[in-house]
């Protein structure tokens, strides 16, 4: 079974903002986060644009290990507690990313979702994701992209890029081939991107 990442995304509640330590902390323990079978890494931080808004990201072994886990009494009893945390229903989405750790551990990390227009086949997205990942190899201060389909929505490639910081990733793509690329993607598909500070979280 292939590894698959899990990107959580919402907006916080107000003793999250002020204290997210304690909250994660009492979630952990409630969850037994260590003893999770198939759970190996996961990140936390909040978007730069609205900090606000946070973003949970976890790698699991494989998809399966994340579906076992949520019918466990473990993540029932992990619920309650969440709830203190979060101000909306948090956005779960999956997407089989190759070697994404690096990209989480740089000092920013862009999120990035192509979602096909009615009527585009992805067969004309992909060589045009394909290009902007090669055109970006090599640029300064950047740490790395990976692109999958998200798992049950056919339409939509997710994409994470890391950079040395929002305005590194900016100075990127404001001209050049890169802007070429994604000027041609806009034209078959709708983009939505953030950026945020990821910190890992030791288990």
């Amino acid at each position: 079974m292939a590894p698959v990442t899990q990107i959580m995304y919402f907006k916080t509640s107000s003793s999250y903002l002020q204290d997210p330590s304690r909250l994660i902390s009492e979630l952990a323990t409630k969850s037994g986060v260590d003893k999770i079978e198939g759970f190996s890494k996961a990140y936390l931080g909040f978007e730069t644009e609205d900090p606000t808004n946070a973003f949970w990201v976890f790698e699991w072994t494989s998809k399966a290990a994340h579906d076992t886990y949520h019918q466990t009494d473990t993540f029932k009893a992990t619920q309650a507690a969440s709830r203190q945390v979060f101000a909306s229903r948090p956005t779960h989405t999956f997407a089989g990313f190759s070697n994404p750790s690096r990209i989480f551990s740089a000092p920013v990390t862009e999120f990035v979702t192509f979602t096909l227009k009615k009527g585009v086949s992805m067969d004309a997205l992909q060589p045009l994701v394909k290009q902007l990942q090669a055109k970006l190899q090599g640029t300064p201060k950047f740490y790395g992209s990976s692109w999958a389909p998200v798992i049950d929505k056919p339409n939509v490639i997710h994409g994470v890029l890391g950079w040395e910081s929002v305005q590194a990733h900016w100075d990127a793509v404001s001209s050049g081939p890169s802007k070429q690329i994604i000027d041609e993607v806009k034209k078959i598909a709708d983009l939505w991107l953030v950026h945020a500070i990821l910190t890992p979280y030791k288990v």
